[in-house]
């Protein structure tokens, strides 16, 4: 595959349940010293939901946010976010809450309970922190975005059911990019809207489809410090690429190689790579299978999360993209 903008650099990950490696991961962020954090959902029914923080250098540090309903835990977690102070948020869609974690992992509080309210979520799932720390949480069946304080008292929410401009239908992941806009994949839309930081809309992008520029249920979206905005196109086993008016600019598939888990992995087990070889799908291995989400650092790297296949895949900008 020829890429003109971006460039494979590697992957972190194998599947596991515990301790290094995920288990469907369905959402990242690095805190301000460059740790990577990465929630595996994993299948509720097992019990080994977590959050890893392991270093881009495949070094696993540790793991919090462990299955439960006691504080400091989670059942069905869906999001995370990091404030200016690294404080963690967590949104957890089973127990209609938010979780807030110190960096090292260490539970702080918890805000949030079921119902249509103010301050109340319906199923919580994106998560996204503005310039002044407010929390932004996608209410996902609710359809609104509600804003909160860090405590978790409510300030204001936009947005209703539906198909129309400033509608959601429910969507999924939301971003915040530099100038304070706020942005949504409208899941079962298939499209891409943009609001102010006041909740008035703005403009959207997007249509049901394979083609350049179309989605089929995009579940995350982050606008990086350039500008530009990543989609993950969850059940189009691909992430797209688009300038910051929303034209198509680049549509990545996945280039995964082996990752330092996975080589360690197989050197001591070697019938596990001989079944590899014998199932010899090297190129589908290689492709996202429902990537869910995207975060990138001020070195220009794309991280991936690749939820099904258990890994991070990871890209380097090459160009300084020409933004408008």
């Amino acid at each position: 595959m020829s890429l003109q903008n971006f460039s494979y650099h590697d992957t972190i990950g194998i599947a596991s349940f515990l301790g290094r490696g995920f288990m469907n991961p369905i959402d990242l962020r690095f805190d301000s010293t460059g740790v990577l954090f990465v929630l595996s959902r994993s299948n509720a029914s097992n019990k080994n939901v977590r959050v890893s923080a392991q270093t881009l250098d495949s070094e696993f540090l540790y793991e919090f946010a462990n299955w439960g309903t006691d504080p400091g835990q989670t059942t069905m977690p869906t999001a995370l976010a990091f404030d200016s102070r690294d404080r963690l948020y967590v949104s957890d869609e089973h127990m209609n809450n938010i979780s807030v974690f110190d960096r090292e992992g260490n539970f702080i509080e918890r805000w949030g309970e079921f119902g249509s309210g103010p301050g109340q979520f319906n199923r919580p799932s994106g998560l996204a922190v503005d310039s002044d720390d407010n929390v932004l949480v996608m209410d996902h069946l609710n359809s609104r975005i509600q804003k909160m304080t860090p405590d978790g008292r409510y300030i204001s929410s936009f947005g209703s059911d539906g198909g129309g401009p400033g509608e959601f239908n429910f969507a999924w992941g939301i971003s915040v990019d530099s100038v304070g806009d706020i942005w949504v994949a409208d899941w079962r839309n298939d499209r891409i809207q943009r609001f102010t930081s006041d909740g008035e809309f703005v403009s959207m992008f997007g249509s049901s489809g394979t083609a350049d520029g179309r989605f089929d249920r995009p579940s995350g979206v982050h606008v990086d410090h350039r500008g530009q905005i990543y989609v993950a196109d969850w059940r189009n086993d691909r992430v797209q690429v688009f300038d910051n008016r929303g034209a198509h600019a680049e549509t990545l598939f996945g280039d995964a190689t082996l990752s330092k888990w996975c080589q360690e992995f197989i050197a001591v087990n070697p019938e596990q790579a001989g079944w590899r070889e014998n199932a010899g799908l090297f190129e589908e291995e290689k492709r996202f299978w429902r990537p869910s989400a995207i975060e990138t650092n001020s070195d220009g790297l794309v991280l991936i999360a690749d939820a099904c296949r258990h890994r991070v895949q990871i890209y380097s900008q090459l160009n300084e993209p020409a933004l408008t």
